[in-house]
């Protein structure tokens, strides 16, 4: 009567899905703004619409490229010191989906997703001439089955996106210290 009880219990076990927990919102009111020694801040997007696979941006709650503008709507701000203006660039933000099959029978294939991106801050006189420019790019990868919810594929997105944003406020500051900043 056990075995068949334990039987019972682990197959109710196994049929309960196994749900995620929903990514947190970033919250900077507690890090401070990075400001630049400008009258204003203009954010620029030289991202190319690409709708096809492998690109699969458009299958994501938020795109890279819309993630990156956010940011840098929070983050950079002018401090009105000088007359000059400031371009935030976004030149790349894309998501690659891969097939990346496992070499075992037993174990599900995967997608790989790799998140690429790449920006350049720039600071221009009033005559539009570069003054000072520093570029920042970066990726990250993951894997995920393919038989994966989409639900998992969210939240992995979500997290991707985040870690973005990590390495974003990781090097920003120092990029901006040596290459922008008059110190």
């Amino acid at each position: 009567m056990k075995k068949i009880f334990l039987s019972v219990l682990m197959f109710l076990c196994a049929c309960i899905p196994n749900y995620e927990k929903a990514p947190k919102i970033k919250d900077y009111s507690q890090v401070p703004l990075l400001e630049l020694p400008v009258n204003r801040v203009n954010i620029i997007s030289k991202v190319e619409a690409m709708e096809k696979l492998p690109h699969v941006k458009n299958i994501m709650p938020l795109s890279p490229e819309k993630a990156l503008k956010n940011w840098g709507l929070i983050r950079i701000r002018p401090n009105y010191q000088k007359n000059d203006k400031a371009e935030f660039i976004i030149e790349k933000a894309q998501m690659i989906r891969e097939e990346s099959p496992e070499k075992s029978w037993f174990v599900y294939d995967n997608y790989k997703y790799i998140l690429s991106y790449a920006i350049k801050v720039q600071i221009l006189d009033k005559d539009n001439n570069v003054l000072k420019s520093t570029s920042i790019e970066g990726f990250i990868s993951r894997k995920l089955p393919q038989k994966a919810s989409v639900t998992q594929r969210d939240n992995m997105f979500a997290q991707m996106l985040s870690e973005m944003e990590d390495q974003l406020d990781k090097e920003t500051p120092k990029e901006f210290k040596e290459n922008l900043l008059d110190l």
